[in-house]
């Protein structure tokens, strides 16, 4: 009997093989002649590929698309019965006629179709159907080790012959098939499956069945395989020369694999640790084949970014399908790598990219004059100065502004307005005077808009859908409150990243709402973390280009005008921008695998909304000391037209610190990422003790 055989990688194998094919003595003991080595076989699945998930994961995937194809109202639970069902019909059949207990899955399927009563003139179309999207499936769920075409090359340069073997229910055409897609077929002379003779490699049979047709002599034989028994044991009782790939990590990861998704079947945060855990493992493969993620930008992208992204576009998907629009509108500037998420997708509404602002829509909508309310929008900035930001924010011209504003108490025009109810901004709103400066002003922004929206089809649509990053909403707002009065004004439906209406509350008829990841109306204190750190999100998001302040026309187009590059706050901007297209290349490779993993399992954004609040938890409250000092040093300016820019770097605190609660307080209400203040403390203690306090009064 051939020796016993156990090597742990691809490399060892090799080793092994290297003295066996050239007349040296292997580290075994073992010693054969080159000359009575003819071939070398490996079994297929989980020796030459591997799974990002579960057989049954896949299997299960099959069912649930194979329900939604079925004209009666079958569950996904009954598809899958009557799977295992006729499965097991087959097998024992083949088992009767003296077979090993096998089935092939060309036999099974309509078979399959039949047991769940599909119509005789349906079960072609369907058997086609459930074939490709079993291999579909199978070829996403497979991947090639990375130490294996090391290998497969170096047998090809020796005087060998290779074969694959497989105990697998597919029929070997298929097998073919998805060792083509993985580019291994050419490093193959032979391929047998089980599923095609009824023999399989547990019975010995199989091998027997291969020797017969090759002419092949046992001793001239190698096998490799991660089974003990099949792949090894039996072999050697042959007299064939098995060697037990035995992977422990492999082995330890494939456990850890069968544990996640059981733990899937009890919900709540069990399923997106299942999906990212697969997730992760297809980020692993794709890393392990050479790709570059030295970039700290790029891994927090992938890593962190990338799952909050893609699963509000998941969201964004299920909503569009749920209650679809006729056109899909991403809003620059924050809504530029959304669009390039979703024109990755394969089923698409038509879509673009439309340069709006706060600031031209809200210029626009001072065509009638300027109204208390809108000039409150401009003191949301923290840094607002007054009159000179309500000029700023609706492009007003300062000098002619300014002696009416002294007219009213305004002395200094750039004095913070604290009071957004001060009698001297009523009574200079109420201005005739003023109104008369204003409304020509708005009325051209009005006319330059409304044809921009004309060029983009917004009014040509019944039904728009917006999407951005959020916050407030206030681009919808106020397109509503512009031009809702036209009778081809869309139905709008507005999908945001996060949707915290403080400045606004109503939309008005027929213009929807909601924050998919984050929307404070659902009084979910879980999910407010993305507003713990609003800006990562939106330099997440954002495109390379200037924000938009107005539009001009050439010729017959309506073309946008950007903030210049000289702009203090765009210098700062352009000098973040390799760092934000790195965190978008990370984000996209992401948002790539995501799009695979979710078609196996088959989750919704709601299945993976508590572990991806998890882990924005983890990045927000609790960031290592790289993450505070890489991500600070970022900028973050407004859109409203101003040259603010908003360090997201303040500095860290100390022990000490803690003993001045109130300039502590100070410090960390002016401060943008505030958890990031205590990175520089030896324990999470002080994010862990601010974080309930937080909530606390949140719950309050």
């Amino acid at each position: 009997m051939p020796d016993k055989i156990v090597v742990r990688d691809g490399y060892q194998l090799q080793n092994y093989l290297q003295p066996v094919l050239s007349q040296q003595t292997a580290s075994g003991g073992a010693k054969l002649d080159k000359a009575t080595v003819r071939v070398i076989s490996f079994d297929i699945f989980d020796t030459l590929l591997a799974r990002i998930d579960t057989p049954t994961q896949v299997q299960r995937a099959v069912c649930r698309r194979l329900a939604a194809k079925l004209p009666t109202a079958i569950t996904e639970e009954q598809v899958w019965q009557s799977r295992q069902r006729v499965e097991r019909q087959l097998r024992t059949a083949t088992s009767a006629v003296g077979l090993d207990y096998e089935c092939r899955f060309s036999e099974w399927v309509p078979r399959w179709l039949q047991d769940l009563g599909v119509a005789p003139d349906a079960v072609t179309s369907l058997v086609n159907f459930v074939l490709a999207t079993e291999i579909q499936l199978e070829q996403q769920a497979l991947y090639v080790k990375p130490d294996v075409v090391a290998v497969l090359q170096w047998l090809r340069t020796q005087n060998v012959r290779v074969f694959a073997i497989s105990d697998m229910y597919l029929d070997g055409v298929y097998i073919r098939e998805l060792l083509a897609e993985k580019g291994l077929t050419d490093c193959f002379e032979q391929i047998y499956v089980s599923a095609d003779s009824g023999l399989c490699k547990y019975s010995g049979r199989l091998f027997e069945h291969i020797r017969a047709e090759q002419a092949l002599e046992y001793p001239q034989w190698v096998h490799i395989g991660d089974n003990p028994v099949s792949d090894r044991r039996v072999a050697c009782q042959l007299g064939i020369q098995g060697v037990w790939l035995y992977e422990k990590q492999e082995l330890l990861r494939r456990e850890q694999q069968q544990l996640s998704a059981e733990m899937a079947n009890s919900g709540g945060l069990w399923r997106g640790q299942h999906f990212f855990s697969v997730l992760q493992q297809c980020l692993r493969v794709q890393e392990s084949n050479g790709s570059n993620a030295n970039s700290f930008y790029f891994r927090y992208g992938r890593d962190v970014l990338g799952g909050a992204f893609s699963t509000f576009m998941l969201g964004l998907q299920e909503r569009l399908q749920h209650k679809p629009v006729d056109k899909v509108l991403f809003v620059a500037r924050d809504g530029f790598l959304f669009h390039q998420m979703y024109q990755q997708l394969a089923e698409q509404v038509p879509n673009a990219y439309v340069y709006l602002s706060r600031k031209v829509i809200t210029a626009a909508a001072t065509a009638d004059g300027l109204t208390l309310e809108q000039a409150q929008v401009a003191f949301y900035n923290p840094k607002q100065q007054g009159l000179k930001s309500v000029c700023k924010v609706y492009g007003l011209p300062e000098d002619e502004i300014k002696p009416l504003a002294a007219v009213h108490g305004f002395n200094d025009f750039a004095a913070p307005l604290t009071d957004w109810q001060d009698q001297r901004l009523k009574n200079f709103l109420a201005d005739d005077a003023v109104q008369a400066c204003i409304r020509p002003i708005g009325v051209e922004h009005r006319r330059l808009l409304e044809a921009y929206l004309q060029q983009v089809g917004f009014f040509d649509v019944a039904s728009v859908s917006l999407v951005d990053i959020g916050w407030n909403g206030t681009v919808q707002k106020f397109l509503k409150q512009t031009f809702g009065a036209r009778t081809d004004f869309p139905q709008v439906r507005g999908y945001y990243f996060a949707f915290v209406p403080k400045i606004y509350s109503d939309f008005g008829a027929n213009n929807f709402c909601e924050g998919i990841i984050h929307d404070s109306r659902r009084d979910n204190a879980c999910e407010r973390i993305p507003a713990e750190f609003e800006e990562i999100f939106e330099q997440g998001a954002r495109a390379q280009d200037a924000t938009t302040v107005a539009y001009r026309q050439v010729g017959d187009r309506i073309e946008p005008v950007l903030k210049a590059d000289y702009a203090p706050d765009r210098q700062a901007e352009l000098a973040c921008n390799a760092m934000v297209a790195e965190m978008q290349r990370g984000v996209l490779l992401h948002w790539q695998y995501f799009q695979k993993v979710q078609q196996l399992s088959g989750y919704r954004s709601a299945d993976l909304l508590p572990y991806v609040y998890g882990q924005l938890e983890r990045a927000i409250v609790y960031p290592s000391r790289l993450e505070s000092r890489m991500l600070t040093r970022l900028v973050h300016t407004e859109d409203f037209g101003d040259d603010h820019v908003l360090e997201l770097g303040q500095g860290f605190l100390g022990w000490r610190d803690l003993l001045r609660p109130g300039q502590l307080w100070e410090r960390l209400r002016g401060a943008a990422w505030r958890y990031a203040l205590f990175a520089k403390m030896p324990t999470g203690m002080a994010n862990f003790a601010f974080r309930m306090v937080y909530l606390h009064a949140v719950k309050k």
